[in-house]
């Protein structure tokens, strides 16, 4: 029997973050035809730009994601990883969770719908609904669930996490001011 002791670390869960790489990715190739296929017909205008950007973004949340499950990521400080996945979480769930809020306000009474935005109870507005969710939530859950797994493996102070939340939600709400 071996007197060797191993020292407990802990086990790499590389699902979330690969999950969440691929999905993104996903999006990207969906995104990037579309982009190719307007500008091929002449449509190329202010919104290519924001699809472009959005595009951009999601690369890097890409490169994050995998960055934080592969040897090589051990480049990037933790500190700036950590804060990076939680910043693209915080990003993706935003909006998903604020009209899951609204929505069930109304199906309990305590708000009554406008009838258009994140309030439209319509079926196109549950089609928004499950499609926000699609794009945003999906992704927003695997990035949460590897920033925790990161995380426990590379413990950082809570103020980057703190930090890549507000960040991320400081980005969410300029390219809201972009695009509006």
């Amino acid at each position: 029997m071996s007197t060797h002791v191993a020292r407990h670390r802990p086990a790499v869960r590389r699902w979330p973050a690969v999950a969440a790489a691929v999905y993104v990715s996903l999006f990207c190739l969906i995104a990037s035809t579309a982009l190719v296929w307007d500008v091929a017909r002449g449509g190329a205008g202010e919104d290519s730009a924001v699809v472009l950007l959005a595009i951009l973004l999601r690369l890097v949340t890409i490169a994050m994601a995998i960055a934080s499950v592969y040897p090589w990521g051990r480049v990037v400080p933790a500190w700036m990883l950590l804060a990076g996945l939680w910043g693209a979480a915080a990003v993706q769930l935003a909006y998903p969770i604020a009209e899951t809020v609204v929505k069930g306000l109304i199906l309990t009474g305590a708000m009554a719908p406008i009838d258009k935005g994140i309030s439209d109870m319509s079926a196109t507005g549950w089609f928004n609904f499950a499609a926000a969710w699609a794009v945003w939530g999906v992704p927003g859950v695997l990035f949460t669930l590897a920033a925790l797994s990161y995380g426990r493996r590379h413990p950082v102070r809570r103020r980057w996490v703190v930090l890549g939340v507000l960040g991320g939600a400081a980005l969410l709400a300029g390219l809201g001011i972009l695009i509006g």
